[in-house]
């Protein structure tokens, strides 16, 4: 194996790729009573074009949301049950680009290593259980269709990247999910969940050598899948001129979501990490509860304690979105595209703002460090080097100022602008 070490904080990683191309990631936490493993697969929703072999195949929106379910409904038996029986607590997501399934377990490693391994690499499909569950994601797609906060969210995204993967919703739609054929799930299967495609992070109480070997020999024991040639097609068109989409739902207060969506070249790696933790830091400095721009706001009744931002900075793609309820809608957004216009000449005079949000941030990563749940949901081997929450302290530790001001102008320069907002139909006149 590998062995990445950490001597600042006395940690170590080992890292192994099996020889049917299933890379594991070990990370041993010493004191430690749990360990939390998460088997990942570089697949997400905006995979549903490819080149499989030469061939063009454009499958349903929600597809990868839709085989994350299937892999949970087996011929005779319940996987949940299973990890249940071991006193492992098992979940699984699916993200724009990647499906994770994991467990958490404080006993019993083997075993549910072998649960976790075994039920994602040995499917069962039948046209019965597809049909079956398009009825069960149905609901799934409605219950988020009636929550406002979703629906901003999603909808800003639609607007920042029009007429693309980008603009579908995770699950998809009710109309796409009908679409879904066991045909469609057993060739995404086939293509995607490949172990050259997946990896296999694990932390907390462990030893690595033992471990190795338990997932050495639940691979041993598994045909290796035929040899495919795939290409991802995502093309993301350039979006039309600023617009503000109006959306009617069953809200008490209006709600505004602004979306930026990056145009500019990001880095991988380390390189990337640096890209994100330095965006994050500009957002803070800008929008934090400690910012300036933020009391103001605050203070003049534009925004409560519902104010927030995230930033996504995924394969092939990079946006910001800033939500909020609000009395005042069209004030907040003017307000906050002139936040956003005035950061390239503000932000090199914030040195001391800069180093307390550095400091906070480092507090954040030393409170994540003994948590292994914190710990694996950090860390992604689908970036092309093997990156942790501890190679992220050390990027934060180097930063700069100007190097966050340099990121800042990158992103701001040529990101393109899109906002929502979310009123009862009587509430579109408000401050407009």
């Amino acid at each position: 194996m590998e062995l990445i070490d950490y001597p600042n904080y006395g940690e170590k990683l080992y890292v192994q790729t099996l020889a049917n191309g299933l890379t594991v990631y070990l990370q041993p936490k010493a004191g430690f009573n749990k360990t939390t493993a998460v088997l990942g697969v570089n697949y997400g929703s905006v995979d549903s074009a490819f080149m499989l072999n030469g061939e063009k195949v454009v499958q349903p929106a929600g597809i990868a949301h839709f085989l994350e379910h299937k892999m949970f409904d087996k011929k005779d038996y319940d996987v949940f049950e299973l990890f249940n029986k071991t006193g492992a607590r098992s979940n699984a997501f699916t993200s724009f680009t990647k499906t994770n399934y994991l467990f958490s377990t404080a006993e019993s490693l083997k075993e549910n290593l072998d649960i976790l391994l075994n039920f994602v690499q040995i499917p069962y499909f039948t046209k019965e259980k597809v049909q079956r569950e398009k009825g069960i994601i149905d609901q799934e797609i409605n219950m988020y269709k009636n929550d406002p906060d979703n629906q901003g969210y999603f909808e800003t995204i639609a607007s920042l990247y029009p007429n693309s993967v980008l603009a579908n919703d995770i699950a998809g739609d009710v109309a796409s999910v009908d679409k879904i054929s066991l045909d469609d799930v057993e060739l995404a299967y086939r293509t995607f969940y490949r172990p050259e495609n997946m990896s296999l992070f694990i932390t907390g109480k462990l030893d690595p050598d033992e471990t190795l070997g338990w997932i050495e020999a639940n691979q041993a024991h598994k045909d290796a899948p035929v040899p495919v040639e795939v290409k991802r097609l995502m093309v993301l068109p350039q979006t039309s001129s600023e617009t503000i989409k109006h959306v009617e739902m069953d809200v008490s207060r209006p709600k505004v979501a602004l979306g930026l969506r990056g145009n500019d070249p990001v880095p991988v790696g380390r390189e990337g990490l640096k890209y994100e933790i330095a965006i994050s830091i500009m957002f803070d400095l800008f929008l934090s509860e400690n910012a300036v721009e933020y009391d103001k706001l605050y203070h003049d009744e534009i925004i409560d304690d519902s104010f927030s931002w995230e930033f996504e900075n995924e394969r092939g793609f990079h946006f910001a979105v800033i939500s909020c309820d609000t009395a005042k809608p069209s004030e907040l957004i003017q307000r906050l595209k002139q936040i956003i216009a005035e950061i390239p000449n503000k932000i090199n005079d914030l040195a001391a703002e800069f180093q307390l949000q550095k400091n906070e941030l480092f507090g954040n990563y030393i409170e994540m460090m003994d948590s292994e749940e914190a710990i694996s949901g950090q860390f992604d081997g689908f970036i092309g080097e093997s990156v942790t929450i501890y190679d992220e302290v050390e990027i934060l530790k180097s930063m700069a100022l100007t190097d966050v001001a340099t990121i800042a102008d990158s992103f701001l320069a040529h990101a393109t602008v899109q906002s929502v907002m979310i009123q009862n139909r009587q509430q579109f006149p408000i401050d407009s």
